[in-house]
Formats: structure tokens, sequence, C-alpha cells
């Protein structure tokens, strides 16, 4: 018997776990639960709309500048920001805090301002690498952490 092509389908929404600088997994220092982020997957129109957005703002940059490429790295941080705001519904676990040192209550805001911030920029990197590859979105990564309510990505 063949194998059945829906069976390979990926999740749209998975909980992929946050790094530290060193690139071993966050920790919740009470619990010892993983700190996680719920991400859409590159499977999803949220995820390519993103994507498709960032891209066409790299082509504009550089042709804006004469055709000039390296124009379009000048805003890659920032472009790679807007991106994974776009892709993350929320942080589990990881909690930023606004000027009067008060936890950020909303989720939206709270992932800006993790991903904004330029010395916790490895996390920005580790995300942007690990929301598109594929593999975290296998329907067996949704597993990786009991986060969220309900104890589901989404």
């Amino acid at each position: 018997m063949a194998l059945k092509a829906a069976s390979l389908r990926v999740a749209d929404v998975s909980d992929l776990p946050v790094k530290n600088a060193d690139g071993s997994p966050l920790r919740d220092p009470d619990t010892g639960a993983p700190i996680t982020a719920t991400v859409f997957g590159p499977g999803t129109k949220v995820w390519q709309a993103a994507n498709a957005t960032k891209q066409r703002k790299a082509v504009k940059r550089s042709r804006e500048a004469n055709g000039k490429f390296e124009a379009a790295l000048d805003f890659k941080e920032e472009d790679t920001v807007e991106f994974l705001c776009a892709i993350t519904k929320r942080f589990n676990g990881l909690d930023c805090e606004d000027e009067h040192g008060n936890n950020i209550q909303d989720e939206r805001e709270n992932v800006r301002a993790v991903y904004s911030d330029p010395l916790l920029g490895f996390i920005r990197d580790h995300m942007e690498t690990d929301v598109s590859s594929w593999e975290n979105f296998m329907k067996a990564s949704q597993s990786l952490s009991n986060s969220g309510s309900a104890n589901s990505p989404g």
C-alpha cells in the first residue's frame, strides 16, 4: 500500500523552544519547564505573507538604491523583527518588563519587546532559523512543551 501524502502534513502552529545565547534551551528558573514560543509554521498563510513582506521590503530597498543589494541588508534586523512578530502568537514563560519594571501583559507587545531588544538578539536569531525549519512543525513537535492554555499550542 502506498504512503498517503496527507499523513506527511506538518502542523500549522508549534511551540518551539526559546534558546539562550549559547544555544541551550531556556527553562523556567522555578519549575524547570521549557520556555517556548508559539509560532505559525512555513506552511501557513500567516508565515508566507510575513515572509513575502520581508522579501518585498528588501527588493524595494535595493531598487531604491539603484540596484545595490547591500541596501537590503541595512534593515535586516528590523525586517526580521517584523517577520517574527507577525508569525509569533506568544511566548510561554518569557516576560518582558515595561519602563516601570512591570511585566508587559499584552502578548503581542511582549513578543515585540523581546524581539526588539538588541541585547536579546540571540533569541531573534535562533528563532529566525528555527521558524524556517520544516522539521520543527512535524506533528510530533507539538508536544515539545506543555505550555499555553489547555496544554496545546495555539
